[in-house]
């Protein structure tokens, strides 16, 4: 299974970020950012890497200086693999 993280160094941006994907009907969580990425403020917005053009689009028009960077997860069995977009 893999998906986009979209990590923020605050907590604020982070939740703002959610709300404004979830009003236009995005399939968003908050999730706690994987030790692996090794940046943000502990919470990250995760969807379906499906959505990576729509979401890059949103953290352009927010202006958020604490975007923080995407990311792709993968899980495998016992591995977690997770890589800068």
């Amino acid at each position: 299974m893999e998906y986009l993280v979209v990590a923020f160094r605050s907590r604020n941006h982070t939740v703002k970020f959610y709300e404004h994907l979830k009003r236009v009907n995005l399939p968003v969580e908050i999730i706690n950012t994987p030790k692996e990425a090794g940046v943000g403020c502990g919470l990250s917005v995760k969807a379906p890497i499906t959505y990576l053009q729509v979401i890059k689009r949103a953290v352009s028009l927010t202006g958020y200086k604490s975007f923080a960077g995407y990311f792709s997860v993968k899980h495998d069995l016992n591995k977690t693999t997770v890589r800068t977009i």
